[in-house]
């Protein structure tokens, strides 16, 4: 369990010089995360002390978790786990679709980590570094199948809409029929009655 009133936010320029000591006692490069020091989220006890960091960064859609570091070993699960509670909320908001990382350790395999496949793209992007040792969570269909998707949606509904035009003017055109033979019929019995008037208007021969 996390000590008492232990949040986890994000790091801001009060928190450079405490960062600068965990990226030393981790060995971490401190003079290339100082520059980055924005995309690191916080585990700070009550009292403002910094039990534990994480970063995170993105190139488009695709994010990186980078240099974990924990002070309290005996606490390194649970911190571990509300770190990573925090960027994957993140990576969401972010809209990513999927997160790589070369961090070690179970607790990444256990969140859904694996090794990229030739099915999916072996490649992060070139900001995250050389392509090594690296793992991959998918959080959502790439923007080429959601785009992909969306196509036949759109092409199914559009053969909708001519299959729907297609029987309006259908019925168009049998209302224009039914209402020409309605004429017709109408047209037929005035000249019959008309013709049956005349008749009956005609004077009777004389005996």
């Amino acid at each position: 369990m996390l000590p008492p009133g232990t949040t986890i936010r994000r790091a801001n320029i009060d928190d450079l010089e405490m960062l600068r000591g965990i990226w030393r006692e981790s060995r971490l490069p401190e003079h290339e995360l100082e520059k980055r020091f924005t995309e690191f989220q916080l585990a700070v006890d009550a009292s403002g002390w910094i039990l534990g960091i994480i970063g995170l960064r993105f190139a488009g859609h695709e994010g990186q978790i980078h240099s974990l570091a924990v002070r309290r070993p005996e606490l390194e699960t649970e911190l571990t786990a509300a770190l990573w509670d925090r960027v994957h909320a993140l990576a969401d908001q972010h809209g990513a679709h999927r997160l790589w990382t070369r961090e070690n350790g179970g607790f990444w395999s256990e969140a859904g980590f694996e090794a990229p496949t030739a099915s999916a793209s072996s490649e992060p992007p070139a900001l995250f570094g050389p392509s090594s040792h690296w793992k991959i969570l998918k959080l959502r269909d790439e923007p080429l199948k959601l785009i992909a998707a969306e196509e036949q949606l759109e092409a199914y509904l559009e053969l909708e809409r001519l299959k729907t035009n297609q029987l309006v003017r259908r019925g168009q055109l049998l209302k224009i029929l039914a209402t020409g033979f309605a004429a017709v019929i109408f047209a037929t019995a005035l000249g019959l009655l008309f013709v049956m008037m005349r008749r009956s208007r005609r004077p009777s021969p004389p005996p």
